[in-house]
């Protein structure tokens, strides 16, 4: 093989200097390994030198020749001929290297202090990159001095008196990536000058402040000693943080846990202080008990519809109503009526109290069977509109013998009841389409399943070039956000509204796309998200959502790290925020998968802690952005326990956390595929 072939086989790897022998045109092995250890590698091949990485060749090849760093590649050849060890050495390269990650920042404010003349300490600050794990030192010489030093400063021991050194202080991240390094020279203390030995003072005013279950915070006064550096916080005796500050905030913590808070101080010669200490309990994880209703009942029952009633008991505004184990909705009335029924089926309702925390009471259970279709009124006949305007709509409908009177209901929503074979509905927006649905009421108070018609009132084309002002466009977001809050299906028809009032644009577009996945999660239909289907039917069996409606859980997703476009359940629907991958580790929308497994999600905008808590079985994760520490709590069972993982970041306004945390949240089982380059999320 001639030395030009070679070059363009080697030519991927030549980041470093690569030596030819004339004899044999083969590599020399330490340039090899020179090139190896330029390029960035996984850890099958971290740290070895030249004669481990031959050996582990060897290995591979099936045989066991011994090689010493000064054995020529020459020698290996003729072992193993020159094409055979050549082929294997690229095969071995090309498929143990891995793309170079970022370098992360270096350090800023780097200083020293000779303190004894064998003795130099050294200070910085850490940069703020979020993959950031430590820094070495490093001599001149390229000898590294100490390595996983995870503090701000450090005391370098065993130097020359009176002597000049030059060191750098280089940043390395969390998958061995290094800096270049910052560069500070100093000069040790000649014999003849007196050393500072004297600690600095103590820092005073110790005291612990708003201790919580998992959560503290110490506060302290320094001292005012000129050569003052900074307080080193200890807990448990392990040293947590150097800082300039008066001040430090625990996490993560267990509950009901003994703690020992210690702080020394250090000055600019490294001299430490003996510390101050005070010992914290944090407190227990208690189980908030909500009172029950009381006087459940069922009042009424018919084909298709069941009503409870109950009374709250004192303190409690709100309860939250299931329909055979599926959340429905949150009342805050006295009784309620479960829609959209089978007939002939029997139920299971559950009435829980709920606290403004979120805390749920155990529940109060109701069965209830609805009625046969035999015991049902005749439906009305001939269903139409009869007349309409921009703000109202008329029907007309011929009642059957058996109809004592009919119900109005649009949208969903009770409009009101008559006994006239006519109704004119009012207070109606201009352009919009509504769902019409009559339902008939015989003398015994037996409902049928009602008769559908969709109508849209008059429009005069105001609405398609209607302000674009901030105003309302703060107006129609302010309103999708209580809608994804509460998944209420009037929220939805309200902020539905308010967007379509909006000029065309990409801020319209957004709101839409947002519209259409609380649709698809709340109200259960796949109709166009303008609310502007044309769709019109009297056979009083078309499916329409039910009123305040939620789904059942989702059971699976497909995400696509860079896209928006997603599947939950099958279903094609869009994301506000792509995952992502950062630093090597997969991050996904935390918001968009949670809520679809039934957390309630919060955000505390001051401490950036995010709390997701499940009202169906009391389970709460807390996260924190930048925190690498997860926490669970299952407060139903009284239990809590805390696991590391790549710290939460937020991109464009929107959460990512990695993988891991979907299946801590649930016992999802997630996957990500390398070749599809596809995140399956499965139950």
């Amino acid at each position: 093989m001639n030395k030009k072939r070679l070059r363009q086989w080697m030519a991927p790897f030549a980041t470093a200097t690569l030596i030819l022998n004339t004899g044999y045109g083969i590599l020399a092995p330490d340039a090899v390994a020179s090139a190896l250890s330029t390029e960035r590698h996984n850890s099958n091949l971290t740290g070895l030198n030249t004669a481990q990485l031959h050996t582990k060749l060897a290995t591979a090849q099936g045989r066991h020749v011994p090689v010493t760093s000064g054995t020529k590649v020459t020698t290996l050849t003729k072992t193993y001929g020159q094409n055979t060890y050549l082929n294997q050495m690229l095969k071995v390269m090309s498929s143990q290297m891995v793309t170079a990650s970022s370098a992360p920042g270096e350090v800023s404010n780097l200083t020293a202090v000779p303190t004894e003349t064998t003795k130099v300490n050294l200070f910085w600050t850490n940069p703020s990159d979020i993959n950031f794990d430590h820094v070495k030192v490093i001599g001149v010489t390229n000898d590294v001095y100490v390595d996983n030093i995870r503090s701000n400063s450090y005391m370098l021991s065993g130097l020359q008196p009176n002597t000049n050194y030059t060191f750098q202080v280089k940043t390395v991240n969390k998958s061995g990536d290094e800096s270049k390094g910052a560069p500070i020279q100093a000069k040790t203390a000649s014999i003849d000058v007196p050393v500072d030995k004297t600690p600095p003072g103590e820092v005073s005013g110790l005291t612990a402040t708003n201790v919580g279950y998992n959560a503290f915070a110490v506060n302290y006064i320094l001292p005012k000693d000129a050569d003052l550096s900074q307080a080193i916080i200890y807990l448990n005796g392990k040293e947590v943080q150097r800082t300039t500050g008066t001040s430090y905030s625990f996490s993560g913590l267990i509950a009901s846990t003994n703690y020992t808070v210690l702080v020394k101080t250090i000055d600019k010669s490294g001299n430490i202080s003996g510390g101050i200490s005070i010992p914290v309990t944090t407190s227990a994880l208690t189980v908030d008990t909500v009172p029950e209703v009381t006087g459940a009942s069922v009042t009424s029952v018919n084909n298709y519809s069941v009503t409870v009633s109950w009374t709250k008991p004192s303190g409690i505004s709100t309860v939250s109503l299931y329909k055979d184990g599926q959340l429905v909705t949150d009342s805050t009335g006295s009784s309620y009526t479960f829609n959209n029924l089978s007939a002939s089926q029997t139920y299971t309702f559950t009435i829980r109290s709920k606290r403004s925390t979120g805390a749920l009471s155990s529940g109060v259970r109701l069965t209830a069977t609805t009625d046969s279709t035999s015991s049902n009124s005749s439906e009305v006949s001939n269903l139409e509109v009869d007349s309409k305007s921009d703000t109202w709509i008329k029907i007309t409908y011929d009642m059957p013998s058996k109809a004592d009177k009919v119900k109005i209901y649009v949208d969903g929503d009770y409009e009101g009841t008559t006994s006239s074979e006519s109704y004119k509905i009012t207070d109606l927006r201009e352009g919009r389409w509504y769902e019409i649905k009559v339902v008939t009421v015989n003398s015994n108070g037996r409902e049928s399943s009602g008769v559908k018609i969709s109508e849209r009132t008059d429009s005069d084309g105001y609405y398609s070039s209607s302000s674009s002002s901030s105003s309302n466009y703060e107006k129609a977001r302010d309103l999708m956000r209580i809608a994804e809050n509460s998944l209420n299906a009037s929220d939805w028809r309200s902020a539905r509204d308010a967007i379509s009032d909006l000029p065309s644009g990409t801020r319209k577009s957004d709101l839409l796309d947002r519209l259409e996945a609380i649709r698809n999660r709340a109200i259960g239909t796949s109709s166009s998200s303008s609310g502007t289907s044309s769709t019109t039917t009297t056979s009083g069996t078309t499916s329409s959502y039910p009123n305040n409606a939620v789904s059942s859980y989702s059971t699976s997703f497909t995400l696509t790290p860079g896209a928006k476009s997603a599947y939950v359940d099958g279903r094609a629907t869009t994301m506000a925020q792509a995952p992502r991958i950062i630093n090597g580790a997969t991050m996904v929308p935390l918001r968009f998968i949670s809520e679809r497994i039934g957390y309630e999600v919060n955000y505390e905008k001051a401490t950036k802690k995010i709390i997701l808590t499940r009202p169906t079985d009391g389970k709460q994760v807390v996260l924190q952005v930048k925190n690498s520490t997860l926490a669970v709590y299952e407060l139903n069972n009284s239990r809590s326990y805390s696991t590391n993982i790549t710290a939460p970041v937020i991109v464009n306004g929107y959460t990512l956390v990695p993988l891991r945390v979907i299946s801590e949240l649930s016992g999802y089982q997630v996957n990500y595929n390398t070749a599809s380059k596809q995140i399956t999320i499965t139950k």
